[in-house]
């Protein structure tokens, strides 16, 4: 059985990482020992360090809070560098920053090792369904090397350029469906204010031309139900949607659309703070609008 390792087994780490256990010998490490007890428990091997991780497999997955971290993981105190060899793949699927994954590319490549892109899109509902979107970035080598272990992870699996091409793309993503989630909320506590009963015009919103995430996920799974639970914190949101912003900057592009949502956020991150889930932009458009859209 081939073997590969994991680090980052949160929300999103986990159903990743489960897709691989189905086949290959899994290593993990996760600072979290619930987290690793919970692997263990399914027949993987957990690890002491990352680098006690890379000295046992040469094809590494990531899914970490952030660039940063990431950084930690590789370079620091026994980090992956300590241990990975030559010809190694290091796969970073977190919603990373597109500059600092080229500048660990370009020092790890001096070095002989693999490190590409892979962020996912889709939550911990597509990962655990096998549908969740992976948009990888690298050289077209090292994406043909690597997807065998991705499509058995997902049956969506898309090239998206160069290194950093797929963390740009997700970042884009991220902050489009904030927009569209804001869009989405002040439409619906409209209609609400008018006498229509939310689950009415989500389900007949998603069947026009106006559907988007939230119409299809958002309300009818974790607002509308009750739940009030995506899995997803305001404050990952507010970093992906601040990394969108450092690419428009950077490539001169004003985003008005995407700079208001973002204030709209700032609102739910003041009064829920940044550890509140995603779905408690609801609340803020209740307390806003006066229209109840919880049941």
């Amino acid at each position: 059985m081939d073997k590969i390792g994991f680090i980052g087994l949160g929300n999103m780490g986990k159903p990743l990482a489960e897709r691989l256990l189905k086949k290959y010998q899994l290593y993990v490490y996760d600072l979290d020992t619930k987290n690793l007890k919970y692997f263990l428990d399914k027949g993987a091997l957990a690890c002491s360090s990352p680098s006690d991780l890379a000295s046992n497999t040469s094809r590494i997955f990531l899914c970490l809070p952030t660039s940063t971290v990431v950084e930690k993981v590789i370079y620091g105190e026994n980090g992956l560098l300590e241990t990975t060899t030559k010809e190694s793949f290091i796969i970073d699927m977190t919603t990373g920053e597109p500059e600092i994954t080229r500048k660990i590319s370009k020092t790890l490549q001096s070095r002989e090792i693999n490190f590409i892109d892979a962020p996912v899109s889709g939550g911990p509902k597509g990962a655990n369904q096998g549908n969740i979107a992976i948009m990888v970035g690298g050289t077209k080598t090292q994406f043909s090397t690597i997807k065998p272990i991705m499509d058995d992870i997902s049956s969506n699996i898309f090239y998206a350029g160069e290194v950093g091409s797929g963390h740009s793309i997700k970042a884009g993503n991220n902050l489009l469906n904030l927009i569209c989630r804001m869009a989405t909320f002040e439409v619906i506590s409209m209609l609400v204010k008018d006498g229509v009963k939310p689950e009415t015009a989500v389900n007949i919103i998603q069947k026009s031309s106006g559907r988007n995430y939230a119409t299809e996920i958002t309300l009818p799974d974790n607002i509308l139900s009750g739940k009030m639970f995506q899995g997803f914190s305001t404050g990952l949101m507010k970093k992906d949607a601040g990394v969108a912003t450092k690419i428009a900057i950077a490539n001169d592009i004003e985003i008005p659309l995407g700079k208001l949502s973002q204030e709209l956020l700032k609102n739910t991150i003041d009064e829920f703070g940044e550890n509140a889930d995603m779905s408690n932009v609801a609340l803020t458009y209740e307390k806003l609008t006066g229209a109840k859209i919880r049941p």
